[in-house]
């Protein structure tokens, strides 16, 4: 699925893709929704508006962790990107949101900024 985002204050358009297995698509609208929420937060909060084109998130069965972020893709297991609205909790929501949000502040915290040593990992993890 994919849509944009408008950065503010730059009017930048940002390109938003989110991509999953073909049987999954049905289920990938929150997530991306979540993710607009998660850039307009950084905005409002902190005045960081992203700084790229593009940003891809893939939802893989597989992934043998919950996400993992890198500049521009994030790798999300399923378990934390799909929700069918026919069937998804409240928490599913909440938790896709969490998680999303969580990996997108990476842009930030560990993408922009380096752990001097291990023992700062909270810092990026936190």
């Amino acid at each position: 699925v994919s849509s944009s985002y408008t950065t503010v204050p730059s009017g930048r358009k940002v390109h938003l893709e989110v991509y999953s297995e073909p049987e999954n698509v049905s289920k990938l609208g929150h997530a991306l929704e979540s993710l607009k929420k998660s850039m307009k937060w950084d905005e409002d909060t902190f005045g960081l508006e992203y700084d790229l084109d593009v940003y891809n998130v893939v939802a893989v069965n597989d992934f043998n962790m919950g996400a993992m972020e890198n500049k521009g893709l994030n790798v999300f297991n399923t378990a934390y990107c799909l929700a069918d609205p026919k069937s998804a909790t409240d928490l599913d929501y909440e938790r896709i949101e969490s998680v999303i949000g969580h990996e997108y502040f990476h842009n930030w915290t560990g993408n922009r900024v380096t752990c001097r040593d291990w023992f700062q990992l909270t810092l990026k993890e936190g």
